[in-house]
């Protein structure tokens, strides 16, 4: 699952990605002064929830959030690309 938006904050629009697959999640916010990415080898949780349990540190960067606004969630529910990707990735 694919899951793209924007995180608005006092002057900064900072767009977010999180990609969640079976082998786990992962999150890239575009930040003015650099990218913040995290990931995890666990997929428990779903992407809206890791983006929650990381925005008082993305706050600490770009100031008080206004709003997170989800702008696209893309499922990968095609099994033939699920083996591709492993088979692509070495696995």
């Amino acid at each position: 699952m694919l899951v793209r938006g924007k995180i608005i904050g006092e002057s900064v629009r900072a767009p977010f990605e999180i990609l969640k697959t079976e082998d786990g999640i992962s999150l890239r916010v575009e930040l003015p002064s650099e990218p913040f990415e995290y990931s995890t080898d666990c997929s428990c949780l779903e992407p809206l929830e890791l983006l929650g349990l990381l925005l008082p540190a993305i706050e600490e960067e770009i100031g008080e959030i206004k709003g997170v606004f989800v702008e696209e969630v893309v499922e990968d529910r095609n099994p033939l690309l699920k083996r591709l990707r492993k088979i692509l990735r070495g696995k």
